[in-house]
């Protein structure tokens, strides 16, 4: 290769790296802990997006960029495209007291793209990105049944309604369990007003690897959960909980297990009242 050719090319590289400098977004000030979070005027996704408690816990250590991806979507902010080490973003998360409070979230990656840590603008954000719920614990934790004179009752629920291996899709159940949801869902959105809190909690069965059932668990209730949505249930009032298969009703020691493990891919949904 020429002389000539390798300083067009030198050239190129420095004009691409100023362009993609010159797209990345404002940074504020340094935090305590030395992360710098972009200003959030420059974010083409002003809104941010709505996600679950349960989303974000997802977001270990170890994954992948593609595997962030496929849970919050891609970055909020023009921050360029070569060398990247932090993806941020403009989050909604539900908030203890009711509503959705806004979050601001950055993903710091390793030099082989995988997640290395997390990080909250705010001790208010990092708060409600932790689980309401821990994985395998009784559901009525999460609504403090039980716990105080001023929990709330709970007034309906469906249990089991159970998924084809492999499937998490509402057209997957069978005829009648779809029954029962459409049934317990329009019930619902008749007091839409007064409902509390609505928990939809997904399982799986023992067949694959952690990652997946936990994933399959979630799949199974955001499918469920998209059923109240779609009845103009206000989303902040809906939790959403993947136990992967660390809550099994089935005992089967041998094979065939598709069939034997049907009982542990559940969804079951219970209904707070004011």
């Amino acid at each position: 290769m020429s002389i000539n050719k390798i300083q067009k090319k030198l050239l190129a590289a420095m004009v691409l790296g100023t362009a993609l400098s010159a797209c990345s977004a404002s940074r504020l000030a340094p935090d305590a802990q030395g992360v710098s979070f972009p200003v959030r005027e420059d974010s083409y996704r002003s809104e941010g997006i709505v996600v679950s408690r349960d989303t974000v816990q997802l977001l270990q250590p170890g994954l992948s960029k593609d595997q962030s991806r496929q849970l919050l979507g891609n970055p909020h902010f023009s921050e360029g495209l070569v060398g990247v080490r932090d993806w941020n973003y403009l989050l909604r998360l539900p908030a203890s007291e009711g509503g959705l409070m806004e979050c601001q979230l950055q993903l710091q990656f390793d030099d082989a793209n995988k997640l290395r840590s997390t990080h909250w603008q705010t001790e208010a954000c990092a708060a409600a990105g932790k689980p309401m719920l821990a994985l395998g614990a009784p559901a009525a934790v999460v609504a403090g049944a039980g716990t105080s004179n001023d929990a709330p009752a709970v007034t309906w629920s469906e249990e089991g309604l159970l998924f084809p291996f492999g499937r998490s899709a509402v057209s997957d159940l069978a005829a009648a369990d779809r029954a029962r949801l459409k049934a317990l869902v329009a019930k619902t959105a008749q007091q839409a007003d007064s409902v509390q809190r609505i928990v939809v909690t997904g399982h799986a069965d023992r067949i694959g690897s952690g990652q997946r059932k936990q994933w399959r668990s979630l799949d199974r209730a955001h499918a469920v959960a998209e059923a109240f949505l779609a009845k103009g249930i206000a989303p902040a009032v809906v939790e959403v909980v993947g136990r992967s298969d660390t809550a099994p009703l089935s005992a089967c020691p041998q094979p065939p297990l598709a069939a034997c493990l049907a009982p542990d891919r559940r969804v079951s949904v219970t209904v707070y009242m004011k």
